[in-house]
């Protein structure tokens, strides 16, 4: 492959929607699995993205699981996937003079304002994920200064390929009730913009395509909290008439997340000239696909 765009992370659940959405529009891509291309290798990693000459470099890997992120034993791992692969990507792409795209989280913030954060608003992580991402994104700006940083926010669509994302969970929950009546305990909060993998995609490649650069919020429209999305993604379903959804008390000494991170999008509208198509629209599209609840 030459004069493409070289995805990394093709397999996760945006890289999977932004490969799927690369083959749709006809585009020339790569998107090597970890046979072909070792990302812990950081010795010969720059080598061998060098030699792939892509036109463009999107990295779409990381360590993505917020628990096990607190895990001591994960620690080195997760540090190595969120900071050091994306500064030796992002070193790779700079000296090939191609752009380089980066994807964060909205977990870089400690959830303390009450108002969407915008991009340059403070940032203070309150658990290992986040801070892992943060030094990936502080290391991406040193090593390619054009680099485009997009961050997202409780991702969901099709393909997740190993844990379940939060919608996907509420789903197979309230399946077994299609035919009787049942109840799902959920916490309420946090509040944050959930992103639709494919919308992401779709934002994704179009910034690129339009030189973005610098730190993007790149989340689909609205916001809501864990309770609300369950909710809503009971009645997409079409089994709020069979299914109630109830709040629990969050476990004492739970992981600590941000009680709000949900994200501004404003920067993005005046990037792409719209915005990305509202949470629960996004949400009915692809419940809907499941075919659940009929």
């Amino acid at each position: 492959m030459s004069g493409g765009v070289l995805v990394l992370g093709g397999t996760g659940l945006l890289g999977r929607a932004m490969v799927k959405l690369l083959a749709a529009r006809g585009r020339d891509f790569d998107a090597p699995g970890r046979a072909d291309l070792d990302l812990a290798d950081l010795g010969a990693l720059p080598a061998r993205i060098l030699a792939r000459a892509p036109a463009a470099l999107v990295n779409l890997s990381g360590f993505t699981d917020v628990a096990a992120a607190e895990r001591p034993e994960n620690h080195d791992a997760a540090w190595l996937l969120n900071r050091d692969v994306p500064g030796a990507l992002a070193a790779a792409a700079a000296s090939a003079g191609v752009p380089y795209v980066h994807v964060s989280t909205d977990y870089v913030f400690d959830g303390t304002k009450r108002a969407p954060y915008v991009e340059d608003d403070p940032v203070r992580p309150i658990q290992v994920y986040g801070e892992t991402k943060l030094a990936g994104e502080t290391a991406v700006r040193a090593a390619h200064p054009s680099a485009l940083i997009a961050r997202v926010s409780t991702l969901f669509g099709p393909d997740r390929p190993q844990r379940l994302a939060y919608v996907d969970a509420i789903v197979r929950q309230a399946v077994p009730y299609e035919r009787s009546r049942g109840t799902l305990e959920v916490v309420e909060g946090p509040v944050a913009s959930p992103t639709y993998a494919p919308d992401a995609a779709e934002g994704l490649l179009d910034l690129l395509d339009r030189g973005a650069a610098g730190t993007v919020h790149l989340v689909n429209e609205g916001s809501c909290s864990r309770l609300e999305l369950a909710r809503a993604t009971v009645a997409a379903g079409y089994l709020a008439d069979r299914v109630i959804v109830k709040t629990k008390a969050a476990p004492a000494g739970g992981l600590a997340r941000p009680e709000y991170s949900v994200l501004d999008t404003t920067k993005l509208k005046s990037l792409l000239g719209h915005s990305l198509p509202s949470w629960r629209d996004a949400l009915t599209r692809y419940i809907e696909g499941l075919g659940i609840g009929r």
